[in-house]
C-alpha cells in the first residue's frame, strides 16, 4: 500500500484509484489517486496542514456540480468536503462548506427566512456556491453572506463579506488558494407562504427548462449588457431589464443548439448547458467549448467565459 496511505486514514475514510466521473454531476473525469472524505472541520484542517507539508497535490471537492474533470489520472488527494454541522439562530444560518445548498435553502424557508430563494434546484454545496458565488433569478451567494471561514497557508481566517470580492460568478476564493470551511448567512425575515411560493416556483421553472442529461449546470458565464459589444436592439426585453446577456441566447441563436462531439453536445433543451449524452470525454466537452466560443464571436463579437472550472 502506498505509504501515504496509512497517514490519509487519520483524518477520514479513504478511497483509492476512485473515478471522478463518480463524484461529478458531468458524470466525466479519471481516476484519482486518493479520495478522503472528511466529516470533522478540525480534521480537514489537520489534513490540509498535512498535505502542504508534504507537497502532495489537493483538490477540495464539494457536490462536484460545477466541474469539468480531466480524462487522465489525478496524482493526488481529492477531498470530499463531508463537513455538515448546520445551525440557525434567530435570522441566522450557520453552514460547513459540506452542508448542501439545498438543505440551507429549505432551512431558510422552513423558518420564513427570505434570500436563499433562488437557490432552489440548485445542486452543489456550500463551498462551492460561497467560493463561485453561485446565483440565480437576480440573486447570489454573496448578497447574503455575513462572514465566511477559510483555511489559508495553515491559519483558520475569518473573513467579511467585504474581503470576500464577491462579483458576478467570482469571489477572490476562487482564485487564491483558500478553502472554505464555514459560511454564515445573514436572511431576512419575511412570509413564509410567499417564500414557498417562490422556491416552489423557481424548482418548477428549472425542471422544465434545464437539461436533464448529466451536465455541470450553465456552462459559460452571461454577458454584462455593458459589455455587449453589439447591437443591442436584437436583444430580448428581459436582458434590457436585468442588464445582462443570457449566453444561452447567444448560443442558440448562433446555430448551435445540438451541436455535438463525441459523447457531448450543447443541450436541445437549453443552450448554455452542455452535456453528456454518450459517455463523454472532457476532451468531447472542450471541443464544443471551443466551437461555441468560436462561433459566438464570430456573429457577436463576445468571448464567452466558462464559469464551470476545467480541471486540466
Amino acid at each position: 500500500m502506498d505509504p501515504i496511505y496509512d497517514h490519509l486514514k487519520t483524518f477520514g475514510a479513504v478511497k483509492t484509484n476512485v473515478p471522478m466521473s463518480k463524484h461529478t454531476t458531468f458524470r466525466i473525469g479519471g481516476p484519482a489517486r486518493f479520495l478522503v472524505s472528511v466529516s470533522d472541520t478540525e480534521k480537514l484542517i489537520a489534513l490540509l496542514n498535512f498535505l502542504t507539508g508534504e507537497g502532495v497535490d489537493y483538490f477540495a471537492l464539494g457536490g462536484g456540480s460545477n466541474i469539468l474533470w480531466k480524462d487522465d489520472e489525478y496524482d493526488g488527494v481529492v477531498i470530499k468536503m463531508d463537513n455538515r454541522n448546520l445551525k440557525i439562530d434567530g435570522n441566522k444560518i450557520s453552514a460547513d462548506a459540506g452542508v448542501s445548498l439545498a438543505l440551507v435553502v429549505n432551512t431558510a424557508t422552513q423558518n420564513g427566512l427570505s434570500g436563499l430563494e433562488w437557490g432552489a434546484g440548485i445542486p452543489g454545496t456550500i463551498g462551492g456556491a460561497v467560493r463561485g458565488n453561485a446565483g440565480a433569478y437576480g440573486g447570489d451567494t454573496g448578497q447574503s453572506i455575513s462572514a465566511v471561514e477559510v483555511w489559508r497557508s495553515g491559519e483558520v481566517v475569518s473573513l467579511n463579506r467585504g474581503d470576500c470580492g464577491f462579483n458576478y460568478r467570482e469571489s477572490n476564493l476562487k482564485n487564491n488558494g483558500d478553502i472554505v470551511l464555514r459560511a454564515h448567512f445573514m436572511l431576512t425575515p419575511g412570509d413564509q407562504a410567499e417564500i414557498v411560493k417562490k422556491t416552489q416556483g423557481y424548482i418548477i421553472e428549472r425542471a422544465s427548462k434545464f437539461a436533464r442529461d448529466p451536465s455541470a449546470g450553465s456552462f459559460f458565464k452571461n454577458i454584462l449588457l455593458d459589455q455587449f459589444p453589439g447591437d443591442k436592439n436584437i436583444l430580448p426585453e428581459k436582458s434590457l431589464k436585468v442588464g445582462k446577456v443570457g449566453a444561452a441566447f447567444l448560443i442558440e441563436n448562433a446555430g448551435l443548439k445540438g451541436y455535438s462531439v463525441g459523447g457531448a453536445k450543447v443541450s436541445d433543451q437549453h443552450a448554455n448547458f452542455i452535456v453528456n449524452f454518450n459517455n463523454a470525454t472532457q476532451a468531447d466537452v472542450l471541443a464544443v467549448v471551443e466551437k461555441v466560443q468560436k462561433e459566438v464571436y464570430d456573429k457577436y463579437g463576445v468571448e464567452l467565459d466558462p464559469e464551470v472550472e476545467i480541471v486540466r
